[in-house]
């Protein structure tokens, strides 16, 4: 049985058939031959032409992170609206250039930031014909910075111009730090390096040829790699970073060699639900030493210091009493010493006196009445 679609087919021509909006028309220039192959090679005017076209965009990424198009472009359309009509066209990679009708909207946008979508920094720059659309190409990148105890005769677009040259590539300074409102800090937009040190001062010669110390504040600081130069990844994330492979221990013990063990020996003990793996030193345990001929007995283990019965002090800690057939013979010596090894205490307390009694102890108490 047959079956027809209920939609017809589309016939090749109107596939192929030019577009109704006029500005989607072509041309044919004739290519240009070099060493037998086509070049392309506009004209001068044609480049000054599109550089005039999108002079009022911005080129916008996300910092760590990357959000479809779509998302961004909603959330900037509400942060963004009253500085009226503009653009979005995604270069790919997340990264957006975004087109403003005139000037004026554009510089809003790039004084009035820092700009964050979800917490995430969104960096944004003025486009120009030389800039790099690829973030993994991206080797500098636009930071604000506070800059405080600026001197007020360097409070002038040429004297933070040269202050925040140590940092990088001033751009642009917010409101507030054109119109001088508040000289608390100056807010300069610099365009930084993925492998500057972000140092927390600079060093300021004053005209005299004394030196001040300006201060460097970062609200936010990019993620950076030092090994590639780029702000797309960090050092930890790197595939160029010699990565570390682990080996459970057993598998790594049983590459090494009999040889290679350092003294340690595994002793495995099975408990009741488990089986229980301790490791002693090779070194704890007694070593074997040879008694006569054939023979192998244990070394015998240091002797413990013996606790001595109450009323016996000995002079050192680990002297060892003897016993009845060869330790002590029960005569004391003139010195008042059992022996040549304890002294006998008599009753009483270390001092030998006798302790006074006292009352609710036994010992009667005789008082004189007056």
């Amino acid at each position: 049985m047959k079956t027809t679609s209920s939609k017809s087919a589309q016939p090749w021509k109107d596939i192929f058939a030019p577009s109704k909006d006029p500005d989607s028309s072509l041309k044919f220039p004739q290519p240009l031959l070099v060493d037998g192959v086509p070049r392309a090679k506009p004209p001068p005017e044609v480049a000054v032409k599109g550089t005039e076209e999108w002079e009022n965009s911005i080129v916008a990424f996300l910092v760590g992170k990357k959000l479809l198009g779509n998302n961004v472009k909603g959330f900037l359309e509400r942060k963004w609206s009253q500085v009226g009509h503009f653009s979005f066209h995604v270069v790919g990679n997340g990264v957006l250039l975004v087109k403003f009708a005139n000037r004026q909207a554009r510089d809003w946008v790039l004084e009035n930031g820092p700009w964050d979508i979800w917490g995430y920094h969104l960096a944004v720059r003025k486009w120009c014909k030389d800039i790099v659309l690829a973030l993994e190409d991206c080797k500098s990148i636009p930071i604000w910075v506070k800059l405080t105890r600026v001197p007020v005769q360097y409070w002038t677009k040429l004297g933070l111009s040269y202050i925040a040259s140590i940092l990088g590539k001033p751009l642009h300074m917010d409101a507030n730090t054109t119109k001088r409102y508040a000289l608390s800090f100056a807010r300069v937009c610099i365009d930084m390096e993925a492998t500057s040190s972000f140092p927390d001062n600079i060093i300021l010669e004053l005209d005299d040829g004394s030196t001040t110390t300006i201060g460097v504040e970062y609200p936010w600081l990019p993620t950076s790699c030092t090994l590639c130069k780029v702000f797309d990844h960090s050092n930890k994330t790197c595939p160029r970073a010699a990565r570390r492979e682990w080996m459970p221990k057993p598998v790594v013990l049983a590459q090494r060699k009999p040889d290679d063990v350092e003294g340690w020996i595994t002793v495995k003990r099975k408990g009741s639900n488990q089986e229980q793996v301790l490791e002693h030193n090779i070194s704890d345990v007694p070593p074997l030493v040879e008694e006569g001929p054939g023979k192998e007995v244990l070394k015998q283990a240091p002797i413990t210091p013996v606790k001595k019965p109450p009323g016996f002090l000995v002079h050192n800690t680990f002297e060892v009493v003897g016993d009845a057939a060869g330790g002590v013979d029960g005569t004391e010596d003139s010195g008042g010493r059992l022996g040549d090894s304890a002294r006998v205490m008599l009753p009483g307390g270390p001092s030998g006196h006798k302790k006074k009694g006292r009352e609710g102890q036994g010992v009667s108490v005789n008082r004189s009445s007056k």
